[in-house]
Formats: structure tokens, sequence, C-alpha cells
């Protein structure tokens, strides 16, 4: 795997990634890239930056064994903002701290001066997208950030993470599909990126951070409940049948579900389907008459509704 930093500042001091005592790998990061062995770890990390102060993280990252990652810096400044896509992970900031997680649907704010950071990865794929901020760029956004409480004057490293949103999974998707060799790329993805943070700032201030009162029990059921739906989310599935299938009553799966994933079970599903839609539309090889059914509607009508409502456009107009 490997690991390219947008600059040698960001990199570690030192580096160390391991599954297992015979498969380590320590190294110094030279001209801001790190390769790790693909025994311990495949794909691709790489930063993009995109304009001045604003660099795109792009995390594509696969795991044949629980891995951990244990790096050190000389006082890095980090503010970043971070959607999990795929996978969990687990990290902490080597300060006897509680660590910190984040799964798909979910968002994480850090700011402060991080020196090290220990991760753990579980067996199989994680994809992660991440904005980094500059401080002076970005100083008014920081300002209402510590308006709210979300950040402090502090230099310790800190970290908040929410639940996502529709409108954020939406700006993420169109950010991670944007083609490579797209004319306008840069500029495009800067402007995707400046609405990621305007709206993930808009959605966040003003509402509480994820509330900590779901166990970790419940937020692995209710994860369960998520990647039922992602896979059958074209079948009639009902809130009895989904919380009986992930040992969860249906009071619990609905406001468990809405304080962690920011949505209703129902509005995720129809989030899913109108992806579908909207893929299939994109393609040019199929009719609107035909993409309504493949996407689970039997009304046009209702499908059209819901159509405009994700995606500002009539599925006619893709």
């Amino acid at each position: 795997m490997i690991i390219q930093f947008s600059q040698q500042d960001f990199a570690p001091r030192s580096f160390v990634a391991f599954n297992s005592p015979e498969n380590t790998a320590e190294q110094n990061c030279d001209g801001g890239r790190l390769e790790i062995p693909e025994n311990i770890a495949g794909g691709r990390v790489a930063a993009d930056a995109v304009s001045p102060g604003l660099s795109l993280i792009c995390s594509e990252m696969s795991f044949a064994k629980d891995t951990f990652f244990c790096e050190e810096y000389q006082d890095r400044d980090v503010l970043q903002i971070a959607f999990c896509l795929q996978g969990n992970c687990e990290w902490s900031y080597g300060n006897g701290a509680r660590p910190h997680q984040l799964a798909p649907a979910e968002c994480s704010l850090q700011c402060g001066v991080m020196r090290k950071c220990d991760s753990f990865f579980p067996r199989g794929p994680y994809r992660a997208l991440s904005l980094s901020l500059g401080r002076e760029r970005f100083a008014d956004v920081i300002e209402c950030l510590k308006d709210v409480r979300l950040l402090d004057s502090g230099d310790m490293i800190r970290t908040r993470v929410f639940a996502g949103t529709p409108h954020l999974r939406l700006l993420i998707r169109q950010l991670t599909e944007c083609p490579p060799d797209y004319k306008l790329r840069k500029l495009f993805l800067e402007g995707k990126a400046l609405e990621l943070l305007s709206v993930f700032c808009s959605e966040v201030i003003g509402r509480k951070e994820k509330k900590g009162d779901v166990s970790r029990e419940d937020r692995r059921c209710l994860r369960q409940a998520r990647e039922r739906i992602d896979e059958q989310f074209l079948l009639p599935l009902t809130i009895s049948q989904i919380a009986k299938e992930c040992h969860m009553s249906e009071t619990k799966l609905k406001r468990g579900f809405k304080n962690c994933f920011g949505c209703t079970v129902y509005e995720y599903m129809v989030e899913k389907r109108m992806e579908l839609a909207h893929s299939l539309l994109s393609s040019g090889k199929y009719k609107v008459k035909d993409v309504v059914w493949m996407a689970g509607y039997s009304n046009a009508g209702h499908f059209i509704k819901m159509f405009r409502k994700r995606y500002g456009l009539t599925p006619g107009e893709i």
C-alpha cells in the first residue's frame, strides 16, 4: 500500500504497521511517501491539494488481517473532517484517553496538535474521504466551531464524531465519482469540497454531538441493520423484520438509527434506491420507465417525486 502526503510537513517522523509479530513494517517517510508491504495492507491513500489551504485525502485500503498503525509526529497541526465510506476504524492519540471509532455513515472533526496516533483496522476493506483545512484560510470556520464549543482554544488534539446526513453522503458520492481525466477536475473538486464543508458546518453547528447513550452492542446491531439495508434495499423490508433480525426492539432501532446515521430507516432505504436509480440513468442504458421498477418502485409518479427531492432534477433530465 502507498500513502502519499500532500506536504512533507504532514508526514509522520516514524511509522510502524503490523498485523502479527512476523509481519511488521517500520519506515521513515521520504519525500512525503510511505510504502507498506502488501502482506500487511493493500490499496492507496492519496492526498490532493486542490487549492491553497484545502486538500482532499482519499483512502482506499484493504487488510487481510486485523492491522495496527503507530504514527509519531513532530507537532503536526491538524484541522480535518473525515467521512467513513466503508469498513471501520478505531484510533487514539496515546494520551490515555478513550479511543475513537468511525464507521460508515459517520464523520469526525479533528483539531489540535497531533504528536502520536495509534490506529486499528479490522480485517477487510476500509474507505474514507477527508478534508484537510488550513487554519488561515478557514479562520472563520474555526471561530464558528468554537462558538458552539465543538473546538476549544487549546492545542491538545481533540475529536468529535457525528452522524452523517443524506446531503453529506450525496456530496461525498459526487466527489468520489469525479472522473480522473475530467479537464476541470481540480475546479470541480474544490467547489464540491467547499460545498461539503459548508453543509457539514450548517448541519453540525447547533446540533449536539452524537449521543453517547448508544451502547457498543447497540451500535453493532445498528450497523448490522444498515448493512442489511445496503444488501437488500430493493426488497419490501419492514421495521419489524429488520429489528427482529438485528435483535433489537423496533423503538430502539428507530431511535438509534436516526441518532447514529442522521436519517430514519425509511429515509435510508429511499436514499439507497435513489442512488441506484441515478447510477442506472447516468449510464444512458435505461429508460426512465425501466428504472422505476429496477429501483423498487411500482408508482412512477412517486418515484419521480422522490428523485426530484433527492437530486433537484427529474429522472428525464439526467
